[in-house]
Formats: C-alpha cells, structure tokens, sequence
C-alpha cells in the first residue's frame, strides 16, 4: 500500500493544478485535513492561483515558500540545466527544489513534474493521492471517493488523468482488479 495514504505525518508542496482540481471538486479543505504542513510556493501563488481559491484558501493554515537553502538552489539549477526538463516552467522547479529542500511531497498531477521528481528523488502524489489519503484518513466514504473519482474523469473538470492511471488507483485504494 501506497505510505501516502497511510502514513501518519506528511507535509507537502501544492502545485496550481492539485488546486484547481479540489476546487472543481468543491472539496479544497481536503488538502488541509489530510496533511501535516503545506506549502504553496510564492511565486505560483503571486502568478496561478485565482482569487477564488485564494479566498478560500484564507481560512486555511499554509506557508507561501521560497527556495531556501543550498540543496534546493542547486536542485532547481539542475532541472534548469537538464535537457529532459526544458519544458518544466519556472513554477514547477521551485515546487520540486521546494519539495526536495525540505523532504516534502511534490504535489502534482503534471506528468513532466513527475518523471523529474523520480530523477531527484523527491516523493511525489497528485490529486489522487489527496483523495485516496482522505478516504484512508476517514474524511470520505467509499461513496465520495467514487463520486470524486468520476467527477474528475468528467467533462465537468478540467483535470485529465488517463484512464490507467484512475485504474491502477482504484486497485491500489480497494485492492481490487480492475
């Protein structure tokens, strides 16, 4: 079983796009139930995020952060310099060398973020993995789960998951073949 969705304490570094998509949802206090610490980089808060989420996101507690240290400057030099990673924005390398500095979660659905959070070894979950921790977490019936996971699926969103990736989560969360 996935440690995302079991393990007790986790903090993680939100990217724009696993905002949308819980706002979509009508579900965005989800994220701060779930998990210990998160932080929203400043410069995707001051550039992405919308006015509508900003106000709900008032209510919540949050550190809007910044590159910090030694390791994470040279973490987003490295994704800067990378061949590979030449379409990540300037958004998504703070989030990684963010993430990376302070051994928090990278939280992304993009799949470019991804592939480079496995190549600096930083641990990454989506969207999917905030839902999956709060059914596991008990904030969400099995039913809501389900809705959630349709919803996203849906025209109604503006999120994209493929197919096999719903797929292989619903399997990981019930344990069960699709």
């Amino acid at each position: 079983m996935n440690d995302v969705y079991t393990s007790n304490k986790l903090s993680v570094v939100v990217d724009n796009n696993v905002l949308v998509d819980l706002f979509e949802l009508n579900c965005l206090p989800l994220l701060f139930q779930v998990f210990d610490h998160i932080t929203i980089p400043k410069i995707i808060y001051d550039d992405e995020i919308t006015h509508e989420i900003k106000t709900i996101l008032i209510d919540y507690p949050y550190i809007l952060g910044i590159i910090s240290t030694e390791q994470g400057l040279n973490t987003y030099g490295l994704l800067v310099n990378d061949p590979d990673f030449k379409r990540l924005s300037m958004h998504d390398r703070v989030a990684i060398s963010i993430a990376k500095e302070n051994l928090f979660l990278c939280n992304s659905n993009d799949r470019l973020v991804r592939k480079a959070c496995e190549k600096h070894q930083v641990k990454i979950t989506g969207v999917l993995g905030v839902l999956g921790r709060a059914y596991y977490k008990k904030h969400i019936t099995c039913d809501e789960l389900l809705a959630f996971i349709d919803e996203l699926s849906s025209i109604r969103t503006s999120c994209y998951i493929d197919t096999k990736v719903i797929e292989q989560f619903k399997k990981e969360i019930f344990d069960v073949q699709p």
